[in-house]
């Protein structure tokens, strides 16, 4: 019982010490602050003039202006374009069968009867119709 009585004793001045320590506090306010100015604004770019076809889609451009595709471009090679079919290596290339040629491919852009012709896999260049590549697809009429 004496702990309860020491406790009784020293309670009324512990509870004042605690409350004042424990008291409400107020927080700083801060100091208003300036804005920040404005950016300027963006000056406005002047419109590019309009491409013209040819140049916004190569394969658009007239025959005369692309120019043949080399079978060593990496282009070429990446798709196994051979200008003449009949030199495709069947063994390595097992979806190549006889007759496909790009004139017969649903990816050609020329007429069936013309020599060479534009193919969107090879933007600015010209094709063989007698050609071939590995993304030969057959023309549905």
């Amino acid at each position: 019982m004496n702990t309860r009585r020491r406790f009784i004793e020293i309670m009324p001045f512990a509870s004042v010490a605690f409350l004042a320590a424990c008291g409400e506090k107020k927080a700083p306010v801060p100091e208003p602050v300036a804005p920040a100015p404005a950016p300027a604004p963006d000056p406005v770019p002047a419109a590019a003039p309009p491409m013209p076809a040819a140049a916004a889609d190569p394969a658009a451009a007239p025959a005369a202006a692309l120019t043949e595709l080399d079978e060593k471009s990496a282009k070429a090679v990446a798709l196994a374009y051979v200008s003449d079919a009949t030199r495709t290596d069947g063994a390595k290339y097992k979806t190549y069968a006889a007759g496909q040629v790009c004139s017969n491919c649903a990816l050609f852009q020329g007429k069936a009867s013309d020599a060479s012709g534009p193919c969107p896999l090879f933007a600015g260049n010209l094709v063989a119709a007698k050609g071939w590549c590995s993304a030969y697809a057959k023309k549905t009429t």
